[in-house]
């Protein structure tokens, strides 16, 4: 058991580290051996051969990657799953550093849009479509510009190097956590039976290249390179104060893949696995991402990495001064850092709730009300919240229905308007709903059970057996459809 819970400990700290972004299916493996990017890359990582294949875009890629996004064809495992957050001032600072990071990428360039996300988490994300995805909890960290910069240039990087395959990168880290997983199921019956394991032990020791080229755009755009080793000891500081979200997550699955193993019945594991994967890519605990985004090695290892970098390639450029002052004023203007505060009360409010302080918690959603961002999604779900604690189910709802820009929703959000149509019998207005997801998060997936009960609702035979046959498309939705609305012969 002992080595269970180390092993579990093990993955459950590794797949909570800041970047989100998933590389590509014909990298997975490569990631957890070999040796890293830096000690075998001579010069510049951005001018290496390696690097220099992605110079010119793919038209015919950047067409399926349009499509997909604007044809509402995104898969819902990789729908965005946060809340937006919608700071004009902050939302074109940070955009200009994209623009200025950009200008060192001798290639052509795919859109790239910054979007700022209601999470406290610590590290940003990308996504295939070129969203550069900003928590709050890593504005609310950095301490400079030079450290956005590194961080962006590092997400920016993921997208530029191709990193993300859309058809292949949800079953590579299926792949890739199913081999953790056999891992920390094998180190159970090794130490339940004293199995020598002192040899063939898998190191996950990952090459990362967006490190590299992160590092080369913000040299060439005139940031200071240190500010990228900041960014690493606060993400190795934020994940030492983190909850191993996995741990009772894993231990929920153990004894039956343990099982399975000692029995040698591969198929009943292969099942198992996919229940692992399948719960760990829908579970409210926290976003889909948050449960794949180990893509590298630790903080402190591509700290150590980056500084060998630096002393090797640019030796003189890694003395420059980080200079915090640009941040600073940006985050201290009055329409930034009352809409920023406004965000810090909801989520105070939350841990509030989370304390069961309810009376604190109206305290601080009544300053969230109070600030200019009091209509954002965020801020009306932790009201909603708030209000359904304090048993005010009818104002909880209320608060829903004051969001004024549904753009900004993520699905949780989008999923407590449509439920509350549904339970009023209301189709026409849940329908509305759902085609609003859909435009907004690209996703068809995502609510096509809820459009099926919505048709239901409306007596509409031929748009119930419509949606259903657009259901049947989705592994994971069709057999509750088939339920809800069985087909006709």
């Amino acid at each position: 058991m002992k080595g269970y819970l180390v092993a579990a400990s093990l993955l459950a700290s590794s797949v909570l580290s800041g970047c989100a972004t998933l590389k590509g299916a014909d990298q997975a493996f490569l990631n957890l051996v070999g040796p890293s990017t830096q000690s075998r890359v001579q010069g510049h990582y951005v001018d290496n051969t390696d690097v220099r294949q992605y110079y010119k875009l793919d038209p015919q890629r950047q067409s399926q990657q349009r499509l997909s996004y604007d044809g509402r064809a995104v898969p819902a495992a990789e729908a965005r799953q946060q809340n937006l957050v919608d700071i004009p001032m902050l939302q074109a600072y940070l955009q200009g550093i994209v623009t200025r990071l950009s200008k060192g990428w001798p290639g052509e360039l795919p859109p790239l849009q910054v979007k700022i996300t209601d999470s406290y988490g610590f590290g940003p994300s990308a996504d295939p479509y070129g969203n550069l995805f900003v928590p709050l909890g890593m504005l609310d960290n950095v301490a400079s510009e030079d450290e956005i910069a590194a961080m962006l240039g590092h997400e920016m990087s993921h997208v530029l190097l191709h990193h993300h395959d859309r058809m292949a990168a949800f079953q590579q880290q299926k792949d890739m956590f199913t081999t953790v997983a056999s891992t920390v199921a094998l180190a159970t019956m090794a130490a339940d039976t004293g199995v020598d394991r002192s040899s063939g032990t898998m190191k996950l020791f990952s090459k990362d290249p967006a490190d590299l080229l992160g590092t080369d755009l913000m040299i060439r755009a005139g940031y200071a390179p240190r500010a990228a080793t900041h960014s690493l000891e606060r993400l190795n500081d934020f994940q030492g104060k983190q909850n191993p979200l996995l741990t009772g997550f894993l231990t929920a699955r153990k004894n039956a893949m343990q099982d399975s193993l000692q029995q040698f019945n591969l198929n009943q594991f292969t099942k198992e696995l996919d229940v692992l994967v399948k719960d760990g890519l829908t579970t409210g605990i926290t976003a889909t991402t948050q449960y794949f985004n180990r893509s590298h090695m630790s903080a402190m290892d591509r700290d150590t990495e980056l500084r060998q970098y630096l002393q090797r390639e640019y030796r003189q450029e890694r003395r420059a001064r980080v200079n915090p002052q640009s941040w600073s004023k940006m985050k201290t203007t009055p329409q930034v850092a009352k809409a920023l505060q406004g965000y810090k009360d909801a989520y105070f409010a939350i841990d509030a709730l989370e304390k069961n302080k309810v009376p604190n918690a109206e305290g601080f959603i009544r300053k969230a009300l109070a600030s200019p961002v009091k209509d954002q999604p965020s801020i009306r779900r932790t009201a909603y919240t708030v209000r359904l604690a304090q048993g005010k189910n009818s104002e909880a709802v209320k608060e829903l229905q004051a969001i004024k820009d549904w753009s900004l929703a993520g699905p949780s959000t989008y999923d407590l308007m449509i439920s509350y149509h549904l339970k009023r019998g209301d189709g026409q207005a849940a329908l509305a709903m759902i085609d609003k997801a859909e435009r907004n998060l690209g996703s068809e997936e995502l609510f096509i059970t809820e459009k099926l009960l919505a048709n239901q609702q409306l007596q509409n035979a031929q748009q119930v057996q419509t949606v259903l046959r657009k259901c049947e498309q989705y592994p994971t939705r069709k057999e509750n459809c088939k339920k809800l609305a069985p087909a006709k012969a």
